[in-house]
């Protein structure tokens, strides 16, 4: 059912992105599935009546090569042992998205020493796309990232530690740039509302998919990396407080400027897994009922609303169907959601409204905050899961960025509580979580597994 989904989800994000699609309407029947998708699988079968993959005949769609996705062969960065280079030696090369070399192209060699910047060193490409670098250093604690700039974007391989034993290769795949939002999606709008004491907690997750480098029909796939001049807009309400986002290791920054959550950077072709823009924010609430409105600066396949709910809560959204409700070991939850299809209105923005929201003072407020310690915790158990999967691949250096980023967050907790902005109950829970975390990835660093590729 999931492979179904995912492709038809994919097909209509094609459609959507293309220019006519038109307007109407409707609504998901079952919200508990708007749960956000994962990379899409471009071989599961379509629905009946939606092009195939790759010009495959599926779902009965008679074959219509005119209906058929046609994908780009996109070349990827990459940062590579190379036993046929010494220690303290690496190779960079700069290609298009057809992996053909990039002459003439200034190559930025940055390092980090212990987690800290420790200087950088500039390098250009010859006449076949290569640079060689010699003379690095090759100790542990020292990682080293390659990236190049061009036209507003910047391109970069995965961070690396040299080894000992060997030296590096390195490819950087530097795109053509686009100003223009057509083929840029937002593949699924998430907003999390939890409470706490006299405020609700709204976390904002979008997932952004660059579509370049597939079309539909005859045409030929373009991939391009898109920089929003201006950036790119996320509503939030008026007034609010405790603005915060997610580091990001990505190209892109996510500030706070004017009403607005304000995304600015670089979204590449999506290959795998789509660039995932998180922030946080609070609204004071004084019982009764509450409005959100949160704009959306992308057109919206996928959106959906989640919020604990106490007894006499209820959740609306314009557009969306009836919340339903989920309940587990006692506490409750409600869920709305909807999936854009072609000739569907676009999703402008979250409107959301919370109606019997119990005063601070009262005990039902008290009854939430187990359902935000399940939230939370399901969300950081996801996160495990995943990373599991992925420590052989990871390096040394990442792992490393990463501790760095929890304990960061441990001091912002440990600040936002002695400023009285963060409750006792909420900076245990919080601050159990992010323990959690840090040990997780001190494991990691302590594995054998874990080495520079």
């Amino acid at each position: 059912m999931r492979r179904d989904r995912c492709a038809y989800l994919f097909a209509a994000a094609l459609a959507l992105a293309a220019p006519g699609a038109a307007a109407q309407d409707a609504a998901v029947p079952e919200p508990p599935r708007v749960a956000a998708p994962g990379p899409v699988d471009p071989t599961a079968p379509m629905p009946p009546g939606h092009p195939p993959i790759d010009g495959a005949p599926q779902g009965g769609n008679g074959g219509d090569p005119h209906g058929a996705i046609q994908r780009a062969n996109v070349a990827e960065s990459f940062a590579n042992e190379a036993t046929e280079l010494p220690p303290g030696v690496l190779v960079v090369r700069v290609v298009n998205a057809r992996g053909e070399p990039i002459p003439e192209v200034r190559v930025r060699v940055g390092s980090m020493r212990e987690g800290e910047p420790a200087g950088a060193q500039e390098v250009r490409t010859g006449p076949d796309g290569t640079a060689r670098v010699e003379g690095l250093e090759v100790r542990d604690g020292v990682a080293y990232r390659l990236s190049t700039e061009h036209e507003g974007a910047r391109f970069g391989a995965p961070p690396f530690q040299l080894s000992r034993t060997a030296g590096q290769m390195v490819q950087i795949v530097r795109h053509e740039v686009t100003h223009s939002p057509r083929g840029i999606l937002i593949w699924d709008a998430r907003a999390e509302v939890r409470f706490k004491d006299d405020r609700a907690i709204v976390v904002v997750r979008a997932k952004i998919v660059n579509l370049t480098a597939m079309a539909l029909g005859g045409a030929t796939a373009q991939p391009m990396t898109f920089v929003p001049t201006d950036g790119l807009r996320f509503g939030i309400p008026t007034p609010h407080t405790a603005f915060v986002t997610e580091p990001s290791m990505a190209d892109m920054r996510l500030t706070e400027d004017n009403g607005a959550a304000l995304f600015r950077g670089s979204v590449p072709p999506t290959t795998g897994e789509p660039l995932e823009v998180v922030f946080q924010y609070q609204v004071k609430l004084t019982g009764g009922d509450v409005d959100f409105d949160m704009a959306m600066p992308l057109q919206v396949v996928s959106a959906s609303v989640i919020t604990e709910a106490p007894p006499g809560l209820t959740l609306s959204v314009a557009g969306m169907p009836a919340a339903q409700q989920q309940e587990g070991d006692g506490q409750r939850v409600l869920m709305t959601g909807i999936e854009r299809r072609p000739d569907d209105p676009p999703i402008a923005s979250l409107r959301v409204h919370l109606g019997g929201i119990p005063r601070a003072a009262g005990p039902a407020r008290t009854v939430a905050a187990a359902v935000a310690a399940l939230m939370t915790l399901a969300t950081l158990a996801y996160a495990f899961v995943k990373r599991r999967g992925t420590y052989a691949k990871r390096s040394r250096a990442v792992a490393t960025a990463e501790r760095e980023r929890v304990l960061a967050e441990m001091a912002e907790l440990a600040r936002l509580h002695r400023e009285g902005e963060v409750g006792p109950v909420t900076y245990e829970r919080r601050r159990r979580e992010l323990a959690l975390w840090l040990a997780s990835i001190l494991r990691e660093l302590e594995a054998p597994s874990v080495g520079p590729a």
